[in-house]
């Protein structure tokens, strides 16, 4: 009997710790986004005409408090001619930008709406308590593309 209560009060020890190591994280997880300054760190693609491809370089989207850094490939189907090496991928640099919030029962949705892109992209974030995150980007140059990653905190 002594070796059972010994057994439930160790895991209700793990249980407890854990608990606040998950509390630590989302509280750090949502200072970020409250402050709009994260990193995502995206880990595979999800072309909408595609399967699933793993990303081996260091791909991410950079959100400072005035500032977007969008270094993403792009994998699928173009609408309008590319015509530089340049405009491949998801890159930009915007200082204009709607950021809209959204608190959820298990996370946030974040969308931000680069103002100063000619090609009219819309980042829509959905990010977990723990950092995981689903990120979409809608370009209405070609078909849409979603990310799997990180916040990096």
């Amino acid at each position: 009997m002594k070796k059972y209560i010994a057994f439930v009060l160790l895991m209700i020890t793990v249980f407890t710790v854990y608990a606040r190591k998950d509390e630590a994280k989302e509280d750090s997880i949502r200072k970020r986004i409250d402050s709009k300054s994260f990193v995502f760190i995206a880990q595979s693609a999800l072309p909408m005409k595609g399967k699933f491809i793993s990303l081996s370089s260091s791909y991410d989207v950079k959100v400072a408090q005035d500032t977007v850094v969008a270094y993403l490939p792009y994998f699928g189907e173009a609408h309008t001619a590319i015509f530089s090496s340049d405009e491949s991928g998801i890159k930009f640099t915007s200082t204009n930008n709607r950021y809209e919030v959204k608190q959820k029962k298990n996370g946030w949705d974040i969308v931000i709406k680069p103002k100063d892109v000619g090609n009219n992209v819309e980042l829509h974030f959905n990010i977990s308590k723990s950092g995981s995150t689903m990120l979409r980007v809608n370009d209405y140059r070609r078909d849409p593309i979603s990310f799997r990653g990180y916040i990096d905190y």
